[in-house]
C-alpha cells in the first residue's frame, strides 16, 4: 500500500523547524506536477526566516496571494523528478526538472509583458506556501524547467540561485568592454560572477573574505581586492577614484549601497541586489549630480533565466566550486544552524533521499 505521508521540514515558529511526517500532496490541479525531490538548496532568506523573523513565511497571517497560513514546509531551490501530473501536464511525467519556485498568474499587466517576477498575484513555493524541503513538492508545470541530460543533479540544484544572478546582469544592461565591480562575492555575488562569464567585461571582485575572493577568481574574476570590514565610502573610492561602468552591490550590509555609489563612475550604473532590512543613509545628491543610474533587481524570470542557468552549469565546474556540503533531510536543522552561524563556505544542499 502506497504511503499517504512523507517526511518534511516544517517551520512552526522562529527556530522551531521540525522534520516530521506530513500528508503527501494529492488532488493535483490540471496544470500541476508532483516532484520527487532530489535536492533543495538553502539560502540566506531561508536562514533569516528560520532564525530571525518570518517576514515572508505566513506563520501568523495568511499570505495575500497563496492564501496559506500557519506551519510551512520551507525550500524554494529544489530539483527532482516528476512522478505524477495533472490532466494538462501528463507530458512532464518522468522528466527531471528544476523548479523556479515563483508562481505568477500570467494574466496581470506585468505578466503580459514578461515581468512575471513582479506579478500582482506572485507567491513563492517554500516561502509563501509549502516548498521543497520534503520528499515531494507540488508546483505548476510552467515553472518546472526540464534539466538537460548533460547536467548532473548536483549542478542543476544551483539553477534557481544562478538564475537570480543572470536576471540581475540582464537588468544592469552590461555591455562588452565594461569594467564591472562585484561588491561582495558571497552567494549572490558569486552567481553574478558566473552570469558575467560570456559578456566580455572586466570583472573586479571586492570582499572582506579572502576565501571568497579565491573562489571568485576561479569563477572568472579578472581581479580581486580584499577590503576591510566597515570600510567607508571615501576609503573604498580610493581603489577607483573615477569609478567604473557598473557596480553590483550584493551584500546588503550597512552602508554597502553608499560604498557601491562611491565606486560608480559618472553616468554609470549601480545595481542594488543585497537586501538590507534596516534603514541606512544614502547620498542621493551625489547620485543625482553624477547621473548615476540606480537599478534594482528581484528574483528571476523563470522561462528565460533558468534555461540559461542550466546551460552554464553543464560543465559541473560551478557546482564543484560553489557547493559546500550536502545534508540529509533528517539533519536539516544542523544545516540551518551552520548557515545562520556563517560557517558555510558555499551552497548547502539538502536531500530527502538516501545518500
Amino acid at each position: 500500500m502506497m504511503s499517504t505521508t512523507m517526511r518534511a521540514a516544517v517551520l512552526h515558529d522562529i527556530k522551531d523547524l521540525r522534520v516530521e511526517d506530513f500528508p503527501k500532496p494529492t488532488n493535483l490541479g490540471p496544470d500541476d506536477v508532483l516532484v520527487h525531490v532530489k535536492y533543495n538548496g538553502l539560502c540566506g532568506t531561508d536562514a533569516s526566516e528560520y532564525a530571525k523573523n518570518s517576514m515572508l513565511v505566513p506563520l501568523k497571517i495568511a499570505n495575500r496571494n497563496s492564501k496559506h497560513q500557519g506551519a510551512t514546509i520551507l525550500g524554494h531551490e529544489f530539483i527532482g523528478t516528476v512522478v505524477e501530473a495533472g490532466s494538462n501536464a501528463q507530458e512532464m511525467i518522468g522528466k527531471r526538472v528544476a523548479c523556479g519556485a515563483g508562481v505568477s498568474c500570467g494574466q496581470c499587466a506585468l505578466c503580459k509583458v514578461g515581468r512575471t517576477n513582479l506579478c500582482d498575484n506572485y507567491y513563492t513555493l517554500g516561502l509563501s506556501i509549502h516548498g521543497g524541503l520534503a520528499e515531494y513538492a507540488v508546483a505548476p508545470k510552467n515553472i518546472c524547467i526540464p534539466i538537460p541530460d548533460n547536467v548532473s543533479d548536483e549542478s542543476a540544484a544551483l539553477a534557481q540561485p544562478l538564475a537570480v544572478g543572470i536576471h540581475g546582469v540582464r537588468r544592469a544592461g552590461v555591455k562588452k568592454g565594461d569594467q564591472v565591480i562585484l561588491l561582495g562575492v558571497g552567494a549572490i555575488g558569486s552567481f553574478v560572477c558566473v552570469a558575467l562569464q560570456n559578456y566580455g567585461v572586466e570583472i573586479i571582485a571586492m570582499d572582506i573574505d579572502q576565501k571568497r575572493l579565491d573562489v571568485a577568481k576561479q569563477l572568472g574574476a579578472d581581479k580581486t581586492i580584499l577590503i576591510s570590514t566597515g570600510i567607508t565610502p571615501a576609503e573604498v573610492k580610493e581603489f577607483y577614484p573615477t569609478g567604473v561602468d557598473v557596480v553590483f552591490e550584493t551584500s546588503g550590509a550597512p552602508d554597502a549601497a553608499a560604498r557601491g555609489l562611491a565606486l560608480t563612475k559618472k553616468g554609470g550604473i549601480l545595481v542594488l541586489m543585497g537586501l538590507n532590512k534596516t534603514p541606512q543613509e544614502f547620498p542621493f545628491v551625489d547620485a543625482v549630480l553624477r547621473e548615476v543610474v540606480l537599478q534594482t533587481t528581484a528574483a528571476h524570470i523563470c522561462k528565460e533565466d533558468i534555461p540559461e542557468a542550466l546551460s552554464l552549469l553543464a560543465t559541473g565546474t560551478i557546482a564543484n566550486l560553489l557547493t559546500d556540503r550536502i545534508y540529509t533531510l533528517e539533519n536539516v536543522k544542523e544545516a540551518f544552524e551552520v548557515l545562520v552561524a556563517g560557517k558555510a563556505n558555499g551552497k548547502i544542499l539538502v536531500t530527502p533521499q538516501n545518500v
